[in-house]
């Protein structure tokens, strides 16, 4: 039966072991989420602490040695699962056979102290040096961590690791005789808390590294497929076109010479020869604008606008802040990038048959905003993906026919991945048509490299 006396420590135990379950759930919610390795066994080590609990508070009620001995097991373990969990997080040591033996540990002196032992000290200084030691030693490697990383979370963690296993150390010496009571309990509690900001830092500082190796990884292909287009559109400039070029003449030296039969044909070839040599332009073009080399972002943007208009028959109209800022060669690529899906976009898939682009300085932002009158996006909200469809058109009225079936997904996508990498934005959505706005920051970074 409970005393009167160990009621109020009866009820602590009951508080932390609470706050310790929803300790131990919020773990395993992460794992679930995340499944990192550490994580894990943050999972498995704050288990063993709700079982530590439950032991004590069933000592507590019924003062039976066998759920103090439980406890002190659990003790044990619960500390060796946090110094793994900490050698998991830095990657520092491997499994070894004599880690045997630090199990091992808490099981045969909890035994040898509770059953066999009369001397508290005897009994109780081992037990708490083992998890004391243990407790400093997981606050050293996080404190490593932090020394190697800078990490806030592995910072935090080390400074309660590190004064929790100091306070392990005043147990033979005050907890044991009731100085602390209840007031330890609650003392762990805190302790317990701040494990938990520390772990949810750390988390958080994973996902932003990870997040980031993503974003670099993302800005390097998006480099990567600017190079290739170069490359290929100097190809195309430098080689094929010139080869044509050459055909053509021949064909037209065969032509002065020819029959009027055969002449006539030589005026289809040339014809076809023209075509092609106007295909490798455009293509050359849209691969690498070289008006975006040459003369800026504002004359390219005017020049898109005016050979899509021809291309399409829609009436665009462009306008644009002049003199623009020093705009990077990063920035002024993507969003000549932005504005070539946006018309691409509306030319597929709108229906529309006017459309308006704007270029403005903002908040030292430079801001693109495309607006069309058609049907807007029916299938797409700001933050999803587009999946465009296929278009058809119709060359007599100028519009664009909206055909529902599914095609290539990385139109607005990739017009993202491109704007992000430089800290912008893209925002997509209806306002009596489709309204794209690409927002890009004047001192934007360019995106960085992985090496």
């Amino acid at each position: 039966m409970t005393v009167l006396s160990e009621l109020p420590e009866l009820h602590a135990a009951l508080l932390q072991g609470a706050v310790t379950v929803g300790t131990a759930a919020f773990c395993w919610l992460l794992y679930a989420r995340y499944r990192r390795g550490y994580v894990l066994w943050w999972s498995v080590a704050w288990t063993l602490y709700v079982f530590r609990i439950g032991a004590i508070v069933a000592f507590l009620a019924t003062q039976q040695q066998p759920w103090l001995f439980v406890h002190q097991i659990f003790t044990g373990f619960t500390a060796l699962a946090l110094l793994w969990a900490a050698f998991a997080f830095s990657q520092s040591v491997t499994w070894e056979r004599w880690y045997v033996l630090a199990m091992a540990f808490p099981l045969v002196w909890s035994y040898v102290a509770i059953y066999h032992l009369q001397s508290f000290l005897l009994a109780a200084v081992p037990a708490v040096l083992f998890l004391s030691f243990a407790t400093l030693w997981t606050g050293r490697v996080f404190f490593t961590q932090w020394r190697r990383s800078g990490s806030r979370g592995a910072a935090v963690l080390a400074a309660v690791l590190c004064a929790w296993g100091l306070h392990h150390l005043d147990y033979p010496i005050l907890r044991a005789k009731g100085a602390w009571n209840p007031w330890g309990y609650y003392l762990d509690i805190l302790f317990v808390l701040a494990m938990g900001i520390g772990m949810v830092i750390l988390v958080l500082e994973e996902l932003d590294r990870r997040t980031g190796e993503l974003t670099r990884l993302s800005s390097r292909m998006v480099r990567q497929q600017e190079d290739e287009r170069r490359r290929v559109s100097l190809e195309l400039h430098d080689q094929t076109a010139q080869v044509w070029a050459a055909v053509k003449m021949q064909l037209g030296l065969a032509r002065e010479a020819a029959p009027p039969p055969v002449a006539a044909r030589l005026d289809r070839a040339l014809d076809l020869v023209d075509a092609g040599i106007r295909s490798i332009r455009s293509v050359t073009t849209h691969l690498r604008p070289p008006l975006l080399d040459d003369l800026g972002l504002v004359p390219a943007l005017r020049a898109l606008v005016h050979g899509f208009a021809e291309e399409t028959h829609l009436a665009i109209t462009f306008d644009a802040a002049e003199p623009l800022p020093a705009v990077s060669d990063d920035a002024a690529l993507a969003l000549f990038r932005a504005l070539q899906e946006a018309l691409s976009n509306v030319a597929r898939h709108s229906a529309a048959t006017e459309v308006s682009v704007r270029l403005a300085v903002t908040k030292g932002e430079l801001t693109l905003v495309v607006r069309d009158n058609g049907h807007g996006f029916k299938h797409l909200t700001a933050h999803t993906p587009y999946l465009p469809p296929t278009p058809s058109s119709t060359p007599q009225t100028g519009r664009s026919t909206y055909d529902p079936r599914p095609s290539n997904p990385t139109g607005l996508s990739g017009m993202r991945e491109r704007i992000s990498a430089l800290r912008g934005s893209v925002d997509v959505h209806n306002d009596s048509g489709a309204l794209v706005t690409v927002r890009v920051p004047l001192d934007s970074p360019p995106p960085p490299h992985v090496r």
